[in-house]
């Protein structure tokens, strides 16, 4: 669709197969670059060599076999089923690619390609009158598509609903048509409560009728051809009236039409309506029954959902289990066949008698030689000559081979293992991609892929709305990263291929969402911003006012940073192995006679069996708190402050010095290895600077594990909570009364229990008025 916009005013079948396809493999060629460079941005650890392009030759080869292997062993075949068609696209379209519109009563709506704007959220009701020679009776029908009248088949009501009960093995006239005898059924499935509880079968454009239909026996018909155009037989009765009419227009035409036969009977404002749209397009997705290739899928999703029953395969979170358990428990079979000219080829050859289009069979083989010789020998009596051969014009659905990619990339000789233990993607594609990996890496290897897959949510706009390019609340990761003013937002929408309507509703929103624009928070920031979501929510709503806080707590672990290295370490040589190797067990004697000493080294060990097992549950957001509240209140607010004094004082106790030097040292490292995968950019940058380089790189070094809890005695941690609070209100006391530092503050204590801490309390008072830098605490 990109692509089609780029080359317009031409279209694609002007400019032709072979030159469009050249602007394609141009454009991915371009956009693979960006990608590349933007996805690098962001600092993953990928091994580049290994890039691969969907459309290698290898991968194509890949594809092209597994889809032979698949029909040959009877599992894709041709057949003539319901699915979504865009009329714009002039294509089917998966399941994914449909978007739903709710529409909440009348609601105009445009489409691209007609001019007018369409009026939804209407029910119709339309009399169809009953075959019976002796009374002149109607039953009145309730539809949102009059216009599909034209390919009506039957009416459908409950048998339970006692307006309809005398109604069973009669006929009704269709419209259109007087000759035209339409079955009434009776079903279950029909829902008494919608308009008149009569619906009209239509199931060459409905899928619920479609389903009613294969139950019943019904015809199926069309009355639309691919571009949206009715298209009826010349024996017609409305052929010249409604022939080549569009699909919207031929709606107000029978609707006028039903008007003068005297056959309306009113219309109703539907409260809620559900519209499936194209996601590409914006179109709206019309149901049609078309001949396609399709894929049995009845057994390997029977195998899928056996494997997440018997724990072989777990899904996370748990509740995914259920979802997975539906979708392929109703699994449909699934169309292979796309109508358009980028993506894998399908291998299949129509062979044909001196090209006569009613006589023909499908080949199956890797290319055309191939074709030529299998089809010499399905006709071994005819002339070479004679047979006709030509590929399959159609495309294979872009899942197909997504779906093979396990295979594809690491296992496509059935050799060994694959690689991956867990996967993580988004829920929404769960079935259109993860079950399809797993059904088709097990059908065709007996493997697989993974045995973990982790589901996160859809990431929102702050409303909980999803992200899309019309409604301008689409968040470029770059934008986070980089930052960029509004007015080059919305120059950016300027150059897009987007609507007038829709650029000037996304400037709108634009401008209420971001008027300063969007201040850069790095790499680091963005992943930090991301992570402090929880993932399993369906919808993650992604904040721009979050931006600001992400910024300011990565400043204040770099200059808690600076501190440590470039003041309390200034006078250590960090790279002698004592120090720089030093381990947990070396650090508990170094401080095992000075209480704050133990306390902070206690509470790391605790964050990090904390962090470690939020880590296990993928509880990112917890583990995010936990290091903050660690790092920043603990470590930065309490401990670097207590650090500075013996730090700063002249004191013979060289040891107690270089004690919390090395302290300092330890706790430093242990955080920037904890917050490696939560700010990776900054804490490599950081740790080399640290460990001069000499001690390789962070993501290489263990990540730090729970040693055993030390049980500090109750009366040390009620002093340190105490300290910790009186810091707490004096300092704020200090702020708010704007007290000088020679004011006088008393410590008072409430009870009893309290009192008999004081003696221990005032070990400390030092540190505490060095701290809030009031010289009179008592």
């Amino acid at each position: 669709v990109i692509v089609e916009k780029h080359i317009a005013p031409q279209t694609r079948e002007q400019l032709g197969r072979e030159k469009f396809l050249e602007e394609c493999y141009q454009w991915s060629s371009t956009y693979r670059q960006t990608i590349e460079t933007q996805l690098k941005r962001l600092c993953p650890l990928f091994d580049w060599s290994n890039a691969y392009f969907t459309m290698d030759k290898n991968l194509v080869e890949y594809v092209r076999d597994s889809f032979l292997r698949l029909y040959n062993d009877g599992l894709i075949y041709r057949d003539r089923r319901i699915v979504n068609w865009c009329c714009q696209l002039q294509s089917v379209v998966s399941d994914i690619e449909v978007d739903s519109k709710e529409i909440n009563g009348r609601e105009n709506f445009s489409i691209p390609g007609y001019s007018k704007d369409i009026e939804l959220g209407i029910l119709y009701n339309i009399a169809y009158k009953i075959i019976d020679e002796q009374q002149d009776k109607e039953i009145i029908v309730s539809t949102t598509r009059p216009e599909t009248i034209l390919a009506d088949t039957g009416i459908a009501v409950h048998p339970n609903d006692l307006r309809y009960i005398l109604l069973k093995n009669k006929f009704v006239q269709n419209p259109f048509d007087p000759q035209d005898r339409l079955p009434i059924i009776f079903d279950e499935s029909v829902d008494q409560n919608f308009g008149t509880g009569a619906v009209k079968l239509t199931p060459g454009h409905d899928a619920f009728d479609y389903t009613l239909a294969m139950k019943y026996k019904l015809e199926i018909r069309t009355m639309l051809n691919d571009q949206g155009h009715v298209q009826l037989d010349l024996n017609h009765p409305y052929y010249r009236e409604l022939n080549n009419l569009h699909r919207y227009d031929a709606r107000e035409k029978v609707l006028q039409l039903l008007e003068n036969k005297g056959l309306r009977r009113g219309e109703k404002q539907q409260e809620k309506m559900i519209v499936p749209l194209c996601s590409r397009t914006g179109d709206i997705i019309e149901p049609m029954v078309k001949e396609q290739w399709f894929l049995n899928t009845t057994e390997m999703c029977r195998q899928a959902s056996a494997i997440v029953d018997n724990d072989a395969l777990k899904l996370t979170p748990s509740s995914t289990c259920k979802v997975w358990k539906y979708w392929l428990d109703n699994a449909r079979p699934w169309c292979l066949s796309r109508q358009l000219w980028w993506g894998h080829s399908i291998p299949m050859y129509r062979c044909s008698i001196n090209n006569k289009s009613s006589e023909y069979k499908w080949i199956g083989a890797k290319s055309l030689e191939e074709a030529k010789i299998k089809a010499s020998e399905l006709f071994p009596n005819i002339p070479s000559n004679s047979i006709h051969i030509e590929q399959d014009q159609d495309v294979l659905d872009t899942w197909f081979s997504s779906g093979l990619l396990p295979i594809s990339i690491f296992n496509k000789n059935n050799s060994q293992e694959f690689p991956t233990t867990l996967l993580e993607t988004g829920y929404d594609i769960m079935f259109f991609w993860v079950a399809r990996m797993v059904m088709l890496s097990l059908k065709l290897t007996n493997q697989l892929p993974f045995h973990e897959v982790l589901f996160h949510g859809l990431i929102c706009d702050p409303n909980g709305k999803k992200m899309s390019k019309s409604l301008g609340n689409i968040i470029d990761p770059m934008d986070v990263v980089n930052g960029i003013s509004l007015q080059s937002l919305q120059k950016r929408l300027e150059q897009s291929h987007l609507s007038r309507n829709e650029i000037e509703r996304a400037k709108h929103a634009q401008a209420i969402q971001y008027p300063s624009g969007i201040e850069p928070i790095g790499s680091d920031g963005l992943r930090l911003c991301l992570l402090s979501h929880d993932i399993f929510q369906q919808s993650i709503r992604f904040d721009p006012t979050q931006f600001d806080y992400v910024a300011r707590y990565c400043n204040k672990f770099w200059n808690a940073y600076k501190y440590v290295k470039e003041f309390a370490l200034a006078d250590m040589n960090l790279h002698h192995d004592n120090i720089s190797n030093i381990n947990y067990e070396q650090i508990e004697k170094l401080v095992e006679n000075r209480l704050v000493d133990r306390w902070i080294l206690n509470e790391l060990n605790k964050t990090i069996g904390k962090v470690n097992e939020c880590l296990h549950n993928y509880t990112f957001h917890l583990a995010v708190v936990r290091l903050r509240d660690s790092f920043i209140k603990d470590f930065c607010d309490f401990y670097i402050e207590f650090s500075k004094i013996p730090i700063k004082q002249q004191s013979n106790d060289d040891n107690r010095k270089s004690n919390i030097q090395i302290l300092l040292y330890y706790l430093l490292k242990q955080y920037l290895i904890l917050y490696h995968p939560f700010l990776p950019a900054m804490t490599e940058e950081l740790w080399q600077d640290l460990t001069n380089g000499k001690q390789g790189y962070l993501i290489h070094q263990l990540y730090p594990i729970m040693k055993k809890i030390e049980n500090i005695n109750p009366i040390d941690s009620q002093v340190i909570q105490i300290i910790r609070l009186i810091l707490k209100n004096a300092t704020y006391f200090k702020q708010m009364l704007r007290l000088l530092r020679d004011s006088d503050i008393i410590i008072h204590f409430s009870n009893r229990d309290q009192e008999d801490l004081s003696t221990h309390i005032e070990t400390y008072l030092t540190e505490i008025r060095t701290i809030t830098r009031l010289n009179n605490i008592h």
